[in-house]
């Protein structure tokens, strides 16, 4: 029975661990560095030859390895914050100790640098400063309201200029693309201040909902969706019919989270509009190979 007990308890713990990586945002990234290096960077007889790539690989994992290093360096300037606005959760990630967390995130960042090392100099000066601007990020950056939102769409993305900087690729409609998703990210963000306020006002973070109010960040939120249809409507042209179809369900998705943003004045309507901004994602990337 001890026996028993001894190893649900490790798997208990090894689930916090996935919880405090982010486990879910790690694979979307990693799914979507593969699809685009495959359906968008690679010509369309050269796409076998991109998977047999060692240097691809190299870099997607990298990629993933910094930023889940990123998170959890990240759970420690949060913790204060997690146990008021998330306490059930921030209670199973405890499981964890902050030595294992902080060893772990060591060791991620070793394996992601060292991968970017073995493509060349180059790939590892660029995840170098791309852990560098994580940790920033957490440990300045997320004080500053705007600013914050801004980086943290910005390091969402980097993983991706990576992977296009190693392929040489770089076109319009990829680049509207991107700022679709990137300011998709920064609206998700912005309703982030208003899902932790709570917890930002008590210990004394200033973000747009603590320092500006809720009213004026709902309707920075609605700005920031109505700037996502620009460059959608102005390269809608350079997309293949099934891209548009995607891109246009992702505003209709953008657009219904922002007016439940603007009606709720409870938390459950908030956490719906994230689960929406999370369904936006996988689209986003599900949408990847049609570009």
């Amino acid at each position: 029975m001890k026996t028993v007990n001894r190893n649900r308890l490790k798997i208990l713990k090894l689930l916090a661990l996935l919880s405090q990586i982010r486990w879910y945002n790690i694979s979307l990234l990693l799914l979507g560095q593969y699809l685009t290096a495959c359906f968008v960077f690679a010509p369309d007889d050269l796409r076998w030859n991109t998977l047999l790539d060692i240097n691809t690989h190299l870099i997607a994992w990298s990629g993933a390895f910094i930023l889940a290093f990123g998170f959890l360096i990240n759970s420690f300037y949060d913790y204060a914050v997690d146990t008021i606005n998330r306490p059930k959760q921030s209670a199973f990630e405890r499981l964890v100790s902050k030595r294992t967390s902080l060893n772990t995130a060591i060791f991620l960042l070793v394996l992601g640098l060292l991968g970017a090392w073995l493509v060349g100099f180059k790939a590892l000066l660029f995840f170098g400063l791309f852990a560098v601007g994580l940790w920033y990020h957490s440990h300045r950056l997320k004080n500053l309201p705007i600013v914050s939102h801004t980086s943290a769409a910005i390091l969402a993305l980097t993983p991706f200029f990576g992977m296009s900087v190693y392929h040489n690729f770089s076109s319009i409609h990829t680049f509207a693309y991107g700022a679709l998703l990137g300011l998709t990210l920064f609206s998700r963000e912005m309703l982030k201040d208003l899902l932790m306020l709570k917890g930002d006002v008590i210990i004394g973070r200033k973000t747009v909902a603590s320092e500006f109010g809720e009213d004026k960040t709902r309707f920075a939120l609605m700005a920031s969706a109505m700037v996502a249809w620009i460059p959608a409507f102005f390269t809608r042209g350079l997309f293949s019919p099934y891209a548009e179809i995607g891109i246009f369900v992702i505003l209709v998705l953008l657009t219904a989270a922002t007016l439940i943003a603007l009606k709720t004045t409870h938390l459950s309507g908030l956490r719906w509009a994230h689960l929406i901004y999370k369904v936006i994602l996988v689209i986003g990337v599900l949408t990847l190979p049609f570009l």
